[in-house]
């Protein structure tokens, strides 16, 4: 990684002429940049990835590495000299400091991939990631019921099978000696070859694909999901993805003769922000026809994105 970032940072950084050729194989994994991408395609999903990198990073660290690789605006279309002498005026510093603090900044990107545990396979296999998920979320009929539809993006040649997992929180309420389940059908798009329950509350779909994709070829898989009857539901439905999601829509249609007291916007918290979050800044008024409608994108992997809500 300090290698990849090191050559990036050269000249015009991300602005360079011959980006393709300078994109190391970490750095396109991560960006997620596919052998079919042209250079204005790379050059985006690279700045996306490093943006959020040198965001995550303290902040005289992140201006360096955003200074270093141009991604600033401010130096996006100046050699790396200039982007030094840039960056020194910034921190008052020397054009020599500059340089180091760029340094400083590449390892500690490097430090903290290293640092991400690896992936466990059996629950975020690899291979492919998520541009898009839209669901569907009814709660005006008998049953809960939701509708989604992933548009799965091949990370790999050869990708014949997804792995669809899901969590149905329990209720405190709800007896543990009651029934809890879900029902999920394949709409379109596979088929569900095999499924597993590692816990009460936590369900493993394996869906095979109608042919093997192509790496960056696209395709929509159509899910049903519905809580058995007389199972009760949390108030609350929330996507953590395991895995890359570029967009995640959320439309949530409710009873207009129950309607909740209270809805929030969920957007990226930690899981266990999500059970009881109530932030006045983030309440959400259902339209006329009893729905919400959610967008989200860039999703962070762990974070949990959707909505809850408390009846009157």
């Amino acid at each position: 990684m300090a290698d990849e970032l090191g050559r990036l940072r050269r000249g015009r950084g991300v602005m360079a002429g011959d980006l393709e050729q300078r994109v190391g194989p970490s750095l396109r994994a991560l960006s997620g940049i596919h052998s079919s991408d042209n250079l204005h395609d790379i050059r985006g999903k690279l700045v996306k990835f490093l943006s959020t990198v040198a965001d995550d990073l303290p902040v005289d660290l992140g201006l360096s590495l955003a200074a270093g690789l141009a991604l600033h605006e401010d130096v996006r279309h100046r050699f790396f000299e200039e982007r030094m002498e840039w960056l020194a005026a910034r921190i008052a510093r020397d054009v020599r400091t500059a340089r180091r603090r760029v340094d400083e900044a590449i390892r500690a990107v490097e430090a903290s991939a290293d640092a991400r545990p690896p992936c466990d396979d059996g629950y975020a296999p690899t291979g492919w990631h998520l541009a898009r998920l839209r669901t569907v979320l009814r709660l005006d009929c008998s049953r809960p019921a939701a509708v989604e539809e992933r548009t799965v993006v091949a990370d790999r040649d050869g990708l014949d099978e997804i792995l669809v997992s899901t969590s149905v929180p329990r209720p405190r309420a709800t007896p543990l000696d009651s029934h809890h389940g879900l029902e999920l059908d394949i709409v379109y798009g596979g088929v569900l070859v095999r499924e597993e329950r590692p816990t009460e509350t936590y369900f493993r779909y394996f869906v095979k694909l109608p042919h093997p994709l192509r790496s960056g070829e696209a395709h929509d898989v159509g899910l049903s999901v519905t809580i058995p009857a007389d199972q009760p539901m949390k108030q609350r439905y929330t996507f953590r993805p395991l895995r890359r999601c570029d967009e995640f829509d959320l439309r949530i249609r409710f009873s207009r003769e129950r309607l909740p007291r209270d809805i929030w916007r969920i957007s990226g918290l930690p899981h266990s922000m999500a059970e009881d979050f109530a932030a006045p800044d983030f309440l959400v008024r259902p339209d006329n026809a009893a729905e919400i409608r959610l967008h989200f994108q860039d999703l962070r992997i762990g974070m949990a994105y959707g909505a809850r809500w408390e009846n009157g």
